[in-house]
């Protein structure tokens, strides 16, 4: 079961990067305003923010007593997170103020990582592999950074990723995670 657990949680990982959506944009953003040194700090950046408030719960608030109970609740959870990502994917973004400033990323990923209720994710990979959490942000990071880098050298890629809803992807390897949590 932990091979499949990691091809999963490299696989969110992989989606979330290259999802132009979830940060790649943001950088592109900055680059197009001469900020060069902050684009290629934003994947960082929205990564971290996107994350720690789901990863802070997790580590100091949430003690898991591993039952098939929590592991039925988690799966419901899974279910409710992805129904609703296909529901109004759309509507669950907040977009805010659009200067390229950094603090302006920072509150966009946070508040985006509330609104779209990615601690439930968070919740359900550390019930499965404690190290989870440290693989998922440490992927979606590093392909942020790669698909940053190779969009910058061709501008065609960047808008090659728009054309792809990789929200759909992404409810398919939610799924996916709420299967393993039942084995």
């Amino acid at each position: 079961m932990l091979p499949l657990t990691l091809i999963a949680i490299l696989s969110i990982g992989l989606i979330e990067g290259l999802d132009p959506y979830r940060g790649l944009l943001f950088s592109y953003y900055f680059y197009t305003f001469n900020k060069v040194k902050e684009s290629y700090l934003i994947p960082i950046i929205s990564t971290i923010s996107y994350y720690i408030l789901g990863l802070l719960v997790i580590i100091f608030f949430i003690n898991f007593d591993y039952t098939q109970t929590l592991r039925l609740i988690m799966f419901s959870l899974l279910i409710l997170h992805s129904s609703l990502k296909v529901l109004m994917g759309k509507v669950m973004h907040y977009s805010g103020n659009m200067k390229p400033l950094i603090i302006n990323v920072i509150k966009w990923s946070f508040l985006n990582s509330i609104i779209q209720m990615n601690i439930i994710l968070l919740m359900a990979l550390s019930i499965l592999f404690k190290f989870s959490l440290i693989i998922l942000v440490i992927t979606a990071m590093i392909v942020r950074e790669i698909a940053f880098h190779f969009s910058t050298k061709n501008k065609n890629l960047l808008l090659m990723l728009t054309k792809y809803n990789f929200d759909y992807i992404y409810v398919f390897l939610v799924l996916l995670i709420a299967i393993l949590l039942l084995l």
